[in-house]
């Protein structure tokens, strides 16, 4: 993760202080223990002619100082062996000193600043670990430079003493949970320990993005599977996810504000992270609110994109890679969205769609492969590793990782998931830090306030004003409550199986003798939920009181038993029996409601509907620009 600016406090002249490297270029990083409090040190390090001055200091609240510019030689290092040879350490090295009076362990706070300090230095003069040491006496009483694995400890003391062999297996797994796209796993750090904690999945970035800066505050980020989470400013511990900035019961792509920054952000690494491990990228990369593959994977939470919005090797299907799901639709109509989850095997697309999924593994794809086979029982999302072997605590294994967790093959033969296994006790122990700021949820599309009853305004996009009211949501089970609890199974597309006999107990047939004044029907009733009956009943008395029924060209259905189009993972209320649609073909999903005046315009009928407690579907905002669902009306409140 890169600095924030103004993070590293620059004490004195660090231009100025030190000596000369006399041309030396830097091949070590020596780290040292300072047994004084921060105040002693650096008072110690300030005063003139003071014998030990290093580049950096880290005190124990994860604050960096520089004392002497790394163009120039810090003081105390001296001559040590090194490679065979007595040299001037100070001339070849940074020196960072990390306070730690006796008795003390280093803080969360001081690992985390500590890695992310090495993180860019490492990058800064092209090392890698090995250049990390510290200095030793040996027997002969001579100092010699050895090793350090940062911060110091072990790993089974970083991560808590004594890890049973259960919880080092956890460890080792989720290091190679890591790899395909993380990096190298640090699980003394917080946002490991956090998607850890909280199964998040395997990471889709590494935790080192340049941060992003929303209205003069910072935020860093890493992007998981299941979620992105970031913190801000340099309260590392206090980390957040962006899945609780969400508006409850709005499924728009939000169109403003610290949501919005991330979410774009989220797309930005992700898609680095995947170029970088090899993944062949092609297609649109950047978040496009207006495509219906986002906006069902934003409101399905299948997480960020893995590849871009492409054509297939075969040319029959536009494709996207989403760590849940693998969204693709025919080029014949690329209006629509079909799930790789929920396409029957037989069906021609079936492998097709499955060979450019593991393109995001960077394997071939084997149907009959055992750890493939087993993931898909478990619905375990996107492959992102094909299967491979590894020793890991000197036993020899085949590990698949996927994104919702990695599965392995001991000497036993039996397939097992990660997420099984007890973790370490750091990760059982570990508690996001308070937030100094809280962060309210941006708001997606909030609602303004309510404007008194006014004519109709051609060519206005916010006419009529949305209602003080809002969507029965599944938030709290509000929806269940009030309507009754849906079991059901998947059956084709968007469609569901009801199995628990629901319908029969609260669908009705409800009389509306309007509609056989409507052109081309041939229905004088409809199914409905017997809880909003009656108010359907006098809505559509009041419509035609009102002379609006001029205006619906066409009634395009009531109840449906399937999911909403833009979420497979929440059922629309088509399915309970509480919507209706009208005028189909001049309101089309996903794109703007026909303005008063235009043809198929709805507009002149929202006022009422919003009194009799119906909400109307052209109020959504799915790409900020005003793209809507103008065709459809639910029931949302009784009156």
């Amino acid at each position: 993760m890169s600095f924030f600016e103004g993070e590293i406090e620059l004490v004195g002249t660090p231009e100025k202080a030190g000596s000369s490297r006399e041309g030396q270029a830097i091949e070590l990083i020596v780290i040292m223990d300072d047994l004084r409090t921060a105040a002693k040190a650096r008072a110690g390090f300030a005063a003139d002619q003071a014998p030990v001055v290093p580049n950096y200091y880290l005190d124990q609240s994860g604050h960096i100082c520089q004392f002497v510019a790394d163009t120039r030689a810090g003081n105390g290092l001296a001559l040590a062996i090194y490679q065979g040879h007595r040299r001037n350490l100070d001339r070849l090295s940074l020196c960072l000193r990390l306070e730690r009076p006796a008795g003390t362990a280093y803080s969360f706070a001081q690992i985390e600043a500590l890695h992310r300090l090495l993180t860019e230095l490492f990058a800064r003069y092209k090392l890698d670990d090995s250049a990390l040491v510290t200095l030793s006496t040996d027997a002969a009483g001579q100092v010699r430079v050895v090793p350090h694995l940062p911060p110091g400890p072990a790993l089974n003391q970083v991560l808590g003493a004594g890890l049973d062999p259960a919880q080092e297996l956890f460890v080792s797994l989720y290091s190679e949970t890591f790899k395909p796209f993380g990096g190298v796993l640090k699980l003394d750090r917080a946002f490991p320990l956090h998607a850890a904690k909280f199964n998040l999945g395997a990471p889709v970035s590494r935790d080192e993005p340049p941060p992003i800066t929303v209205d003069g505050r910072s935020f860093g980020l890493q992007v998981f599977a299941r979620d992105t989470i970031f913190n801000e400013g340099t309260n590392y511990a206090a980390v957040q996810q962006l899945s609780a900035l969400s508006t409850p019961g709005r499924d728009e792509i939000p169109t403003a504000g610290l949501a919005r920054a991330l979410l774009e952000a989220t797309y930005r690494v992700s898609i680095k992270a995947a170029k970088t491990a090899g993944v062949p990228i092609k297609g649109r990369e950047n978040l496009e609110p207006g495509w219906r593959f986002h906006q069902v994977a934003h409101n399905a939470n299948y997480g960020p994109p893995l590849s871009g919005n492409y054509v297939s090797d075969d040319g029959k299907y536009a494709v996207q890679v989403f760590p849940g799901e693998t969204l693709y639709t025919s080029m014949a109509d690329q209006t629509d969205c079909t799930y790789l989850s929920t396409t029957d095997p037989v069906d021609p697309a079936y492998t097709v769609i499955w060979r450019e999924t593991y393109k995001v593994a960077r394997a071939a794809y084997d149907p009959n492969a055992p750890l493939h086979k087993k993931a898909l029982e478990l619905k375990l999302g996107t492959p992102f590793t094909g299967p491979y072997s590894v020793t890991l605590g000197g036993t020899a294994y085949t590990v698949q990782v996927w994104a919702f967790d990695t599965l392995y093959k001991g000497p036993d033969g039996q397939i097992k998931r990660m997420n099984d296994l007890p973790k370490p006790p750091s990760v059982q122990a570990w508690r996001p830090a308070p937030v100094a700021k809280p962060v309210p949820p941006t708001p997606l599309n909030p609602l303004p306030p309510v404007a008194p009853p006014s004519s109709p305004r051609p060519n206005d996009i916010n006419w009529p004003p949305r209602p003080n009211f809002g969507i029965l949501t599944d938030t709290g089970g509000a929806r269940e409550k009030a309507l009754g609890h849906i079991a059901y199974v998947r059956a084709s597309g968007d469609f569901v199986k009801i199995t628990n006999g629901w319908d029969k107990q609260n669908l009705i047939d409800v009389k509306l003798p309007q509609l056989l004044k409507l052109p081309g029907v041939k229905i004088s009733s409809v199914t409905f939920h017997r809880l909003a009956a009656g108010q359907l009943q006098r809505l559509w008395a009041a419509w035609e009181a009102a002379g609006l029924l001029r205006l619906i060209k066409s009634f395009d259905g009531t109840f449906a038993a399937r999911t909403i189009r833009l979420n497979p993972t929440v059922l629309s209320n088509h399915a309970y029996g509480t919507a209706f649609d009208i005028n189909a073909k001049w309101n089309g999903l996903m794109r703007i409601a026909p303005f008063v005046g235009q043809e198929g315009s709805v507009r002149e009928l929202v006022p009422l509907a919003n009194a009799h407690g119906f909400y109307w579907g052209g109020h959504w905002n799915y790409d900020g620009k005003g793209a809507s669902d103008g065709m459809h009306f639910e029931w949302a409140k009784p009156v």
